[in-house]
């Protein structure tokens, strides 16, 4: 059995901590130090923030202002939760709006996709994992799929180097061209459908996220209707037992 024990939870939502600043900053290619330089705090004030020991929606406006901007984001969009992720849209070539590192923005796509961009999808021959859940990992390079039968959960690690159970996410991935990646295989569909123990078509489950990746209560699954372009998903290599 696999023990996940002493993951710390990283938010995704608009809390305390869901990641936006911490996001941003890295997008921008700034240090801690730098970003507090330019609001004019102490880096201790700023890493508060960032980390959620302090929450940046309650501190002084000037002060938030300065955070705010010195990150490159509107505050008045900030303060209206318009921002996803920290960063602003442009259109590709269908006229749908992304983030600029691909991520689908919530205020641009209807209801029915912006609840499901934000979900695990099992379907017959595919986990189906969106932009947005690699995203909220660190748009890691290597991962590792994990499970606890007697929990009911599967576990997706981030792997800081490369070891024969490791799969490999290509920085392709997040150009912007695809909407995520998908996992077709048999053996490891047939388990998640063993541990869920629930043979709908099609389930979709909340992840709940962690510093090294994420978990998926498979005891929570709820079969779904929404269907997936699979092309638009790239496919990763599973580990050979070979």
């Amino acid at each position: 059995m696999i023990n996940l024990d002493g993951f710390q939870t990283v938010h995704m939502g608009g809390g305390k901590k869901d990641g936006t600043l911490k996001e941003k900053r890295l997008v921008l290619e700034l240090t801690q130090q730098e970003v507090a330089e330019k609001a004019k705090i102490s880096l201790s004030s700023y890493q508060k923030f960032e980390n959620g020991d302090r929450n940046i929606r309650t501190a002084s406006f000037e002060v938030a202002c300065r955070v705010l901007k010195a990150l490159s984001m509107d505050p008045t969009a900030f303060f209206e939760y318009k921002y996803v992720f920290g960063e602003p849209t442009i259109y590709d070539e269908e006229g749908r709006k992304y983030v600029r590192t691909g991520r689908l923005v919530d205020e641009d796509i209807d209801d029915v996709e912006a609840f499901n961009v934000k979900r695990v999808h099992i379907h017959a021959d595919s986990i189906i994992i969106p932009l947005a859940i690699l995203r909220a990992m660190g748009s890691p390079e290597l991962i590792q799929i994990l499970y606890q039968k007697s929990e009911k959960r599967l576990g997706i690690r981030i792997l800081k180097k490369t070891d024969e159970n490791a799969i490999q996410i290509p920085k392709a991935v997040y150009s912007g061209r695809w909407r995520g990646a998908r996992i077709d295989e048999p053996k490891l569909i047939s388990l998640v459908r063993e541990i869920s123990e629930d043979d709908a078509d099609r389930l979709v489950v909340m992840p709940e996220f962690f510093e090294k990746g994420c978990v998926i209560a498979l005891d929570e699954v709820e079969p779904t209707d929404y269907e997936f372009n699979k092309d638009k998903f790239y496919s990763l290599v599973f580990p050979s037992e070979d």
